[in-house]
């Protein structure tokens, strides 16, 4: 799959394509539909697949206090989108010029003139220009003029509700990852760097990874859980992951740290990437550190069960 980073990045103007447009932030189960029923349309056609996107959530530039906060990292949007089968992922910048662009210009400048549209897809609540103007409505009354065909694809539902990045959200807040796994259809990943921490983990006997996150995205509900972490170069290990405040050591601070099972190395300044499997307890708070080595002992244990029992399944 090609990537563009901009229009100006095109080589040329497309001349026919079918093209999806969305933030796909998750690329959950519904936008995987609108990307597949793209896909498949576009190879009905013999055209390319357009996967149209920005380069940050519109409510980031509109209304910054309320911009949420993401699923998945652009590289991870981007391989999700690429395992869809889309030819080009076309990322363009969501700015105050394109923030003030009618709908119908919209529609011609970019969508016809730059990605040659002859078919759109979005969901049926998209909505896009200048305040919001544009919507499917708009869309089905332009497809004469502008000479393209709309599909408007209905939610999906999951246990009978819409799957939307705000329930899924809500999911990982909670704790519940399993829930947000099955609304977002693929795992929840965690992305950043590994940095230098307090050294408490090693102190009690569990040196940990301290995560600092490269993107501005969800954390899971404070607590212990069992984990898979991916290093550079593709190293895969099973882990015990504790998020939260360490209420156990004054002034210890909020973190996310990663005991890594049957590891031993320097990792500082890695790249890791971190997959929830089970969440195990909230988290807590002890009366002394042994008896918080203790349960970590015992946390550790656990985890080993867990990810055996997955593996055997």
């Amino acid at each position: 799959m090609n990537v563009f980073e901009g229009l100006e990045t095109l080589p040329q103007p497309y001349n026919a394509a079918t093209v999806a447009i969305g933030t796909f932030d998750g690329v959950h189960s519904g936008h995987q539909a609108i990307i597949r029923t793209a896909v498949e349309d576009a190879r009905r056609h013999n055209r390319p697949a357009l996967v149209l996107t920005f380069d940050r959530h519109p409510v980031e530039l509109l209304a910054p206090e309320r911009a949420p906060l993401l699923l998945t990292t652009p590289l991870q949007r981007n391989r999700l989108i690429a395992e869809l089968g889309a030819d080009a992922l076309v990322i363009i910048a969501f700015d105050a010029a394109l923030s003030q662009l009618s709908p119908e210009a919209f529609i011609r400048d970019i969508l016809k003139a730059k990605l040659g549209a002859e078919a759109i897809v979005v969901g049926e609540n998209f909505c896009f220009g200048r305040g919001r103007a544009g919507n499917t409505a708009l869309l089905r009354d332009a497809q004469e003029t502008f000479d393209f065909r709309l599909h408007a694809l209905a939610p999906v539902l999951v246990g009978g509700e819409p799957v939307s990045s705000t329930r899924i959200r809500e999911c990982l807040r909670t704790g519940e990852i399993a829930e947000a796994e099955a609304l977002l259809n693929h795992p929840f990943l965690l992305s950043g760097t590994v940095v230098s921490g307090q050294r408490l983990g090693r102190e009690l006997g569990y040196p940990t990874a301290n995560l600092a996150l490269t993107h501005r995205q969800v954390v899971p509900a404070n607590g212990i859980y069992a984990v898979r972490v991916t290093l550079e170069a593709g190293r895969t290990f099973g882990g015990a992951c504790s998020i939260g405040d360490r209420p156990t050591i004054p002034g210890a601070g909020y973190s996310i740290e990663t005991y890594l099972l049957d590891f031993a190395g320097d990792i500082y300044g890695c790249a890791m990437t971190i997959q929830f499997v089970k969440r195990l307890r909230e988290e807590l708070r002890f009366d002394s550190l042994d008896a918080l080595k203790a349960q970590m002992t015992a946390d550790v244990r656990q985890v080993r069960r867990v990810l055996e029992e997955i593996r055997g399944e």
